[in-house]
């Protein structure tokens, strides 16, 4: 059966995990306002390795002061963090679980009131709703030895890889995207140019850990805006060109933050107290969105690269789903966000012989938590009756 292919080891690079199953980066809201991680963020990611997925990822680690996008956020930007995150992995790695470090710096995304957002043009974030100023070539150069500084780091920290977060607008994606790059000179002008970036951030993490370390990249493939943004084909030669440079893997995304939810045929919510008139309001008036709703990015991602897995991300909520993907070639490995907050030993439990739905009913009152409160799930089991019954009613749709 296509969904025993869930349980077959994989490789990343140099290195061998035990299944396909991967913990999409997630932010947490678990560290301390220094960035040095809590015992509340260890016990999660403590459960995520015990629960058997054969890659975790964290959530996104800030490589540089001003690319913190929260207070609370876990940090990778000093030395003086190494020794705590090498304890971390240590426990992770006696749980049995690999374990990489998502490098991220938010750019124009930016929340801390404290900090001047940075990005390639002044175009006022989304999310934010900041203006940034446009980065000095000295601020770029800086941003790029940022995150060769913070892989060197991960690797010291004991990480089995690192993961380069280079979507959902944050700054390697502003770089990447005509809509948030409307410079013209060597850093932005056409798509060549707007590639470079990401490719500088990746060739200045490769220097850092060497060849015999893993390297994976977040993707942002298209922004999911009506005009202007990133289209996909431009996004395929980009993938192309990290994959010649030497990238191990690539996780395909889509969308600007909350342009992600849109594009996913999602509604998010704002409180737990709003979770029913969320959640039912959405479920029952907004039209279902495709499960595993970013599968053609990475259909087409397999169709033009040669070398590199494809992790997929975005909505897979039934093991059918997860175990067609993989018959079919689109994807080699399937990486899951929600469904990880709710059911840390999900793959446990796949393997064991769970079946059908995910427990996770996608009411994204967890996407709530950032700045305020731990990530977490809110649990409304009263409603997974509901949720599981406009599924099958309405085919799908996540």
């Amino acid at each position: 059966m296509a969904v025993e292919m869930l349980f077959e080891p994989g490789r990343i690079g140099p290195i061998t995990v035990k299944n396909r199953f991967v913990r999409a980066a997630t932010s947490e809201t678990m560290s301390q306002p220094s960035g040095a991680i809590t015992d509340a963020y260890r016990t999660l990611y403590r459960d995520l390795a015990r629960g058997g997925a054969g890659l975790i990822l964290t959530g996104h680690m800030f490589v540089h002061p001003r690319g913190r996008y929260f207070h609370r956020q876990a940090g990778i930007h000093s030395d003086s963090l190494v020794p705590s995150l090498r304890q971390f992995t240590s426990m992770i790695h006696g749980e049995g679980g690999t374990i990489f470090a998502e490098l991220g710096h938010a750019g124009s995304q930016c929340r801390d009131p404290d900090v001047t957002p940075m990005a390639p043009s002044p175009v006022e974030n989304f999310v934010s709703a900041r203006a940034p100023v446009s980065a000095t070539g000295d601020e770029i150069e800086e941003a790029i030895a940022s995150f060769g500084q913070g892989a060197r780091r991960a690797r010291e920290a004991g990480f089995d890889g690192v993961h380069i977060h280079a979507g959902h607008g944050y700054l390697i994606s502003e770089f990447s995207s005509p809509h948030g790059n409307r410079r013209d000179d060597d850093w932005g002008g056409d798509a060549a140019r707007r590639s470079r970036f990401v490719l500088a951030v990746y060739g200045a993490v490769r220097e850092a850990v060497g060849a015999d370390f893993p390297v994976t990249v977040k993707l942002g493939m298209a922004d999911s805006m009506e005009a202007g943004g990133l289209q996909l084909e431009e996004s395929l030669d980009r993938a192309a060109a990290l994959e010649d440079a030497g990238v191990d893997a690539i996780e395909v995304s889509v969308g600007i933050m909350h342009l992600l939810t849109k594009s996913a045929g999602e509604f998010v919510g704002v409180t737990a107290k709003r979770a029913f008139q969320d959640l039912v309001a959405h479920r029952l008036f907004y039209p279902a969105a495709p499960e595993a709703y970013f599968l053609p990015a990475a259909r087409a991602a397999k169709q033009r690269l040669k070398r590199v897995p494809v992790i997929l991300v975005g909505g897979i909520r039934t093991t059918d789903t997860m175990g067609r993907i993989l018959a079919e070639g689109a994807a080699d490995y399937i990486s899951m966000a929600r469904p990880f907050i709710r059911e840390p030993d999900l793959p446990n439990r796949i393997i064991a012989g769970k079946r059908g739905l995910v427990d996770c009913v996608s009411c994204n009152v967890c996407m709530e938590h950032e700045g305020h409160d731990p990530l977490q799930c809110w649990r409304i089991d009263k409603w997974m009756l509901l949720r599981h019954l406009l599924f099958r009613l309405r085919g799908g749709g996540h």
